[in-house]
């Protein structure tokens, strides 16, 4: 992909913001040590070693799968592809309430029984065609949490303290490659993704300097509440809304 690392160079990098070295990361993932160099040699990484690696690394599986530029597996995807779902109103009460409750909202959410998904979940529409490069692996990182053009602007602008304020088509012109990818978009949609911001920039080869604004103190656990919803019907995040907005005093 134009203008982000091979996988294998991305890993080294990784690795080295973890100060792990082959030996140990083939060890803790349960891979050969033969075929992980092998990978950081250039070779494709298979299913199952970006499967392994992702709770070594710290990284979701399926954000591994993104980074590597291949489809994530159907199981790894968000459960529906309902085009009305949207975690918004959650994030935004999230955002307002006490810390406390943030907590008791994520335990809610997570305590929702798994259903069984039918097929391939996420969005997926149309328009949902991007160039390679660093724009269209953040989209597909926001995809993978389904998350629409319109919920990723709300959701950066929460995370950001409202500094990044874009609109839904200027969301999609950072995917198709029109909108440039600067150090705060990356620093920005790091914190809504819930990845380092290092790991995102070593994707693409961005610099980060030193004087980036910090994220909102909450950013954190919204990008866990966009996390956990994923696994929601719409009829759960309808409760999870419902939840939120009492934990919220809304």
């Amino acid at each position: 992909m134009t203008g982000v690392l091979e996988f294998g160079a991305l890993l080294a990098r990784l690795m080295g913001h973890r100060t792990l070295d082959a030996c140990v990361l083939s060890t803790a993932g349960g891979t050969g040590l033969e075929e992980l160099q092998a990978v950081l040699g250039g070779r494709p990484p298979t299913e199952r070693l970006l499967r392994d690696l992702g709770p070594v690394l710290s990284l979701h599986a399926a954000d591994l799968f993104v980074l590597a530029g291949q489809p994530v597996p159907d199981d790894l995807t968000p459960v529906t592809r309902n085009p009305h779902w949207s975690v918004s109103p959650v994030v935004y009460n999230t955002m307002v309430m006490p810390a406390e409750n943030r907590r008791l909202l994520l335990d809610a959410i997570r305590a929702q029984p798994l259903v069984s998904r039918e097929g391939r979940g996420g969005t997926d529409r149309p328009h949902h065609r991007y160039e390679p490069g660093l724009g269209a692996v953040l989209l597909e990182l926001t995809h993978s949490r389904n998350l629409t053009w319109l919920c990723t602007a709300k959701a950066l602008y929460a995370v950001t303290g409202g500094r990044i304020y874009l609109s839904a088509p200027t969301i999609g012109g950072i995917g198709r490659g029109t909108v440039e990818v600067t150090p705060e978009l990356v620093a920005g949609f790091a914190g809504l993704l819930g990845i380092p911001a290092p790991d995102l920039a070593a994707a693409g080869g961005v610099r980060l300097p030193d004087d980036l604004p910090p994220l909102h103190p909450r950013a954190a656990d919204v990008a866990a509440v966009i996390w956990e919803a994923r696994r929601l019907t719409t009829a759960q995040l309808e409760e999870a809304h419902l939840a939120s907005r009492h934990l919220a005093g809304r």
